[in-house]
């Protein structure tokens, strides 16, 4: 990530209202020992996120440290580990790249940061966010066919570009039996490649076992119909698409391809999402587009016509749909697609309710009639008598929003995954 962080745009407004300036040469008092165990770093007041839509890593910020330096750290088996220390200008947020990498054993991950600010005030935050499991980690890339005799290649991608990783790849040919080996990744090492002779007619099935998962891929040998390639999923949007997309992507398994294109901080109404929309359908030819945006909303727009139109009486609300139906029509790809869309959790309060409440029922308002668009009501699912922290879900109570009131937490992203991936096995029928 290289610039002006994209978290920057979507923090709490009146978190940020409470940034105070430091003088020049400030120094806070010494922060208290860590505890001996458990993860409490102190009460939370301040806002913390955890980046991960860059596969293989995790970046954090850290909001509202008035220049003081800001410790990291990841929440470990009920134990801190040290990511990281660092200051940043007062006007800024703390921002830690590359604070950690993505790890098959633990998909779900919790961070704290603390700081001591110049008058003494101990703040911290938390957040948790769910990365890719091994089952999405390594892309099997195989011919459809193969001539009978000649050699066939198997590429195998780790998707997440660290390496230092042995996953087990087997080749089975149509009779006979498998032959297994070791595929292995030093560190930063994304691709490797094995080779096999494809000396009988039939399919052969290529398998690439990554702990207890499985990713599997056929090669048809000679005559015979090749197997279909299973349709790609495009999910999309703001921050509050983060973590849905992996949890989908091991919703569907072998059902679909899903890709991540997600644009942290943008908006319908500050970024030019049409443009965006476009270049993805060029690029992913996506059977499904699932989308998530309107966190990052409420900014003055200019109609077609010229006319400068403010947030968010109607002439701004039939900009924004006009804008959104666009987008809807280039995703559809001419019939070619279906477009599931979201609305959004209602946020626990502030400015940002109205707002993401006019979204809300644009999305709605510009879907009603479309062929091949579906609107998903996570708002109705998440805040069906407005904002709440915990839900019922499946005879249970689940906690399901983050520290921020904005984003939903591991646990809603998981329930919000299934929910996407059973609206796309109904569709597909």
């Amino acid at each position: 990530m290289t610039g002006v962080s994209p978290w920057r745009c979507f923090a709490l407004a009146a978190l940020l209202a409470a940034l105070l300036a430091t003088p020049a040469g400030a120094q806070a008092p010494s922060l208290p020992p860590l505890p001996a165990s458990g993860c409490n770093v102190g009460p939370i007041t301040n806002f913390l996120a955890a980046d991960a839509t860059r596969p293989g890593v995790i970046n954090l910020v850290f909001f509202g440290a008035q220049g003081t330096s800001v410790e990291f750290f990841e929440c470990v088996d009920d134990r801190l580990r040290p990511l990281g220390r660092l200051a940043a200008p007062p006007d800024q947020g703390t921002e830690l790249l590359e604070a950690t990498t993505w790890d098959c054993a633990r998909a779900s991950r919790s961070f704290v940061a603390r700081a001591m600010l110049p008058d003494g005030t101990l703040v911290a935050g938390a957040y948790a966010v769910r990365t890719g499991s091994c089952a999405t980690r390594f892309e099997l890339r195989v011919p459809r066919r193969a001539a009978e005799g000649r050699v066939a290649r198997v590429r195998v991608v780790d998707r997440w570009g660290i390496g230092d990783f042995k996953p087990r790849l087997c080749i089975a040919p149509p009779r006979g039996d498998k032959v297994c080996s070791v595929i292995g990744f030093r560190k930063a090492v994304t691709i490797r490649t094995r080779r096999f002779r494809a000396r009988m007619a039939g399919r052969w099935r290529i398998e690439l076992r990554v702990d207890r998962h499985r990713v599997r891929r056929t090669v048809t040998v000679g005559g015979g119909a090749a197997p279909k390639a299973p349709p790609v999923v495009l999910t999309t949007g703001d921050s509050t698409m983060q973590g849905i997309d992996n949890f989908l992507a091991d919703e569907l398994g072998d059902a679909g391809t899903v890709r991540s294109d997600i644009r942290v901080g943008t908006g319908i109404s500050k970024s030019d999402w049409l443009a965006m929309a476009r270049a993805q359908v060029k690029r992913y030819k996506p059977r499904f587009t699932v989308m998530s945006l309107g966190v990052n909303e409420g900014f003055d727009m200019t109609t077609p016509g010229g006319t400068n139109v403010v947030c968010c009486d109607e002439p701004w609300l039939a900009e924004y749909v006009r804008r959104l139906r666009a987008m809807m029509v280039t995703y559809r790809r001419k019939g070619e697609g279906r477009v599931l869309w979201l609305t959004l959790p209602l946020p626990r309060g502030g400015p940002l309710t109205a707002t993401m409440t006019a979204v809300n029922g644009a999305i709605v308002r510009a879907a009603a009639g479309m062929k091949y668009v579906s609107v998903l009501r996570m708002d109705s699912l998440f805040t069906p008598g407005g904002y709440a922290d915990v839900i019922r879900y499946r005879g249970r109570y689940i906690r399901v929003r983050t520290a921020d009131g904005i984003h939903l937490n591991v646990s809603g992203t998981a329930i919000a995954a299934s929910v996407i991936a059973a609206a796309i096995k109904r569709i597909g029928r």
